[in-house]
């Protein structure tokens, strides 16, 4: 396999930001298995550095070099510019893939490349679903990014989530959260309401809402909640999706029920499924949950 380096400067990042560590040394060694089946042809910068004398290639040569791969590290990378400018390049995009992506426990190649065949649409309750977008860098095909809602309010928007994406959101509150320093706005859709606290103001809230909520693809959806409630699991065992994730403390042998145990993380059960998403919990294969809403243990 021939893999080519995309460094990706963060042109905004803190001192602190610049001391975290990539995952490049790991996620090449995931690839480079047997060992030397990868051929390293080339390192891109995104903005050429001159301090690290690295042995670079101007990123325009790349459409003229065989390539399988190519390796995108740096820190907290978004992916989705750098498929822009791929695209410009005249490059396949699809040969792209962020470290920490192949970083994730039970990564194969062609899973991946499966998965972003796929379109997939993840609805959540809470931030499962922008986690895993962020961690996958796969495109955001759902409006339920950076916000959350309640059991119950979730419950009674599953059913018929199709028609209440036809009607608007409409504007109750901003509310402070002491932990994020920040306000953010506080919606209802048609009976159910939905914190929205990964805006500061109601105007982008409502726009990324619109935005995203016409990028569904109905047929590829992902659901996904935590509870600790064995009725309410029941429920969402009944709703109907292809594909449904239900995160609880408790074993049960209904198929959308997925057991954590709240113990790896401190007794939170919310962090433990946030935990499945980022790989920190490593309880189930992501790759098989994404792609098929299969219950895979790993080992």
């Amino acid at each position: 396999m021939n893999v080519v380096i995309w460094v990706q400067y963060d042109t905004a990042a803190t001192p602190e930001k610049s001391k975290e560590q990539t995952f490049l040394r790991q996620a090449f060694g995931v690839l480079d298995n047997p060992k030397g089946s990868v051929n390293l042809v080339g390192v891109v910068e995104s903005v050429p550095m001159p301090i690290n004398r690295l042995n670079t290639i101007d990123k325009s040569e790349l459409v003229n070099l065989d390539f399988d791969l190519a390796l995108v590290t740096g820190h907290d990378v978004n992916l989705a510019p750098i498929l822009r400018e791929a695209a410009e390049l005249g490059l396949d995009a699809d040969k792209f893939i962020l470290d920490r992506t192949v970083c994730l426990q039970g990564f194969t190649l062609e899973k991946y490349k499966e998965l972003r065949r796929s379109k997939l649409s993840i609805l959540s309750m809470g931030w499962w679903a922008g986690i895993a977008y962020h961690k996958l860098g796969l495109p955001v095909l759902s409006p339920t990014i950076g916000m959350y809602t309640s059991e119950e309010h979730f419950m009674n928007f599953l059913p018929e989530a199709r028609w209440h994406l036809k009607k608007d959101l409409h504007f109750e509150r901003t509310e402070y959260n002491g932990d994020l320093g920040i306000n953010y706005p506080i919606f209802w859709l048609d009976g159910t309401q939905w914190f929205m606290n990964g805006f500061t103001n109601d105007a982008d809230a409502l726009e990324a809402w619109n935005e995203r909520k016409d990028r569904i693809n109905w047929a590829n959806v992902l659901v996904t909640m935590h509870t600790s409630s064995p009725a309410v699991l029941e429920r969402f065992d009944c709703l109907p999706y292809r594909k449904k994730v239900c995160f609880v403390p408790f074993e049960t042998e209904l198929e959308s029920g997925f057991y954590l145990d709240p113990k790896l993380c401190g007794g939170n059960l919310l962090q433990a499924a946030e935990g499945v998403a980022t790989g920190e919990v490593a309880a189930y294969d992501v790759w098989d949950l994404l792609l098929y809403g299969k219950k895979t243990p790993l080992k």
